[in-house]
């Protein structure tokens, strides 16, 4: 049994592997961002403006944190991608996926169906918003890679890769800390 949290940018690949690891291990896959995606829809607000609305009012995190929160505490056998759920679920296996910057933003980009430069734009004022509020909200201020268990570069590990690295750290000792 095992509860794994996967942090990473946008761009680091986070969905990819945490769905693929997920199926690998017959475990459920949740994802923040794509809450946080919706919450942005059902609000009527366009993903950078529901960055500023959560950046004057902290109950949009709330809500979503709280639940990460009581679901790592209910349930076992699972992958989240989130950027803080490795801070909620404080028994899991921590991952942090990073990623050499232009290549997080092709990829965005890509995604996305957006100029490169777009998606420069838009990557740099979240993770500019995002930074603020957890420092605001939570006092984290870094993200550093002694917080984590294992610490992959996806600028040239495919998913498939990445996605093994991690089961196989599910499966051994996760105190084993290492960047690979």
């Amino acid at each position: 049994m095992a509860k794994i949290t996967i942090f990473g940018l946008a761009g680091t690949g986070t969905t990819s592997a945490g769905k693929m690891l997920a199926e690998k291990l017959g475990y459920q896959f949740v994802s923040s961002g794509h809450m946080f995606r919706e919450m942005a829809k059902e609000n009527g607000m366009s993903l950078n403006e529901f960055e500023e609305a959560t950046n004057k009012d902290p109950k949009y995190d709330n809500e979503l944190d709280q639940w990460i929160k009581k679901f790592g505490e209910e349930n076992n056998n699972f992958v989240v991608e989130s950027r803080l759920a490795w801070h909620f679920i404080p028994d899991s296996i921590k991952i942090k996926l990073i990623c050499d910057f232009d290549e997080r933003i092709k990829r965005v980009a890509a995604r996305e169906k957006i100029s490169f430069d777009e998606a420069m734009e838009h990557n740099e004022f979240r993770d500019k918003k995002i930074a603020e509020r957890y420092a605001k909200y939570y006092g984290i201020k870094d993200f550093a890679d002694d917080k984590f268990d294992l610490v992959i570069d996806t600028t040239t590990t495919s998913i498939e890769e990445t996605a093994e690295k991690i089961a196989a750290i599910s499966k051994s000792n996760p105190s084993d800390r290492s960047i690979e």
